[in-house]
């Protein structure tokens, strides 16, 4: 039958999860990911074996690990196990997941907790090439406001799980997010840019909610200081000609309209934002 060293080194039928870079979809029940969401995550594009903008995603992924205080993979193990899960494939979406293991009981970690890298394919999702303009409601789910975890893609996305529930009821594809306080923050699972008549770009400032994604990342880098991060509320929209909405797996989507809002110059700013993000695809 083989050893156990063996068993490990073949995937079974199916597999698309790495577990510390072993074939596995199981972790065990005290890890702290799965008992308090003590871990981040980051999700990512993959052609061949090559991620995306390999730069950008690992560099928010470290961010997030050093906010929770969790050892930052070490990126040689990331790559790979990303070129192990998409060696025979021509690409798709890549997960990858950081918790803190050791266990315990109580919120406060082991001392000695170290992590455990979980590293999951998936095949490209079909709305991953729907470029049609999101007209976005917003949801009547608010974020809660938790300065010290802002930006940061930890675990803990019930809000999100809520509202993205809440756009399968209603058949849309997004809605907008604003936190509890009425700042517009997202969408369900996109960051928001804007664009005014003079070409001036302004995203929400996600100083009490909200990810920080790596795309926007990329889009901020390029833009320099012709961007500002700044409180915006639903309200403040009239200042602005276009919108879009990015996340990494379906880049740039113009955005038509949020709440009574409606932007006329929205498809020129993807354009322009593609062109941008073009120019970072392979770093």
């Amino acid at each position: 039958m083989g050893s156990e060293a063996d068993r490990q080194a073949e995937p079974s039928a199916g597999a698309s999860t790495l577990v510390d870079g072993h074939w596995s979809d199981r972790i065990p029940a005290d890890d702290r990911g799965l008992t308090y969401a003590d871990g981040i995550f980051r999700t990512l594009t993959v052609a061949a074996d090559k991620p995306i903008a390999w730069r950008a995603q690992y560099w928010q992924l470290a961010v997030d690990c050093s906010a929770l205080g969790l050892q930052v993979p070490a990126e040689e193990d990331l790559r790979a196990d990303l070129v192990k899960l998409f060696a025979d494939s021509t690409g798709g979406v890549a997960r990858i997941t950081v918790t803190r293991s050791g266990g315990g009981r109580g919120y406060a970690p082991p001392a000695d907790a170290g992590i455990r890298r979980i590293v999951t394919a998936s095949p490209w999702p079909g709305h991953a090439a729907d470029n049609q303009p999101l007209d976005l409601s917003i949801s009547d789910i608010a974020l809660g406001i938790q300065p010290a975890l802002a930006g940061i893609k930890h675990l803990g996305r019930l809000e999100q799980v809520i509202a993205r529930a809440a756009c399968q009821r209603a058949g849309v594809a997004d809605l907008a997010m604003c936190d509890a306080e009425g700042w517009l923050v997202c969408t369900t699972m996109r960051n928001l840019l804007f664009v005014d008549a003079d070409g001036g770009v302004t995203t929400p400032a996600l100083t009490r909610a909200g990810v920080a994604g790596a795309t926007r990342a990329r889009l901020l880098a390029e833009l320099g200081d012709s961007v500002a991060e700044t409180d915006i509320r639903p309200g403040d929209l009239d200042g602005f000609v276009g919108a879009i909405a990015t996340n990494s797996v379906t880049g740039v989507r113009p955005v038509t309209r949020i709440g009574v809002k409606h932007f006329s110059q929205s498809q020129a700013f993807a354009e322009r934002a593609a062109v941008m993000l073009a120019r970072s695809a392979d770093a």
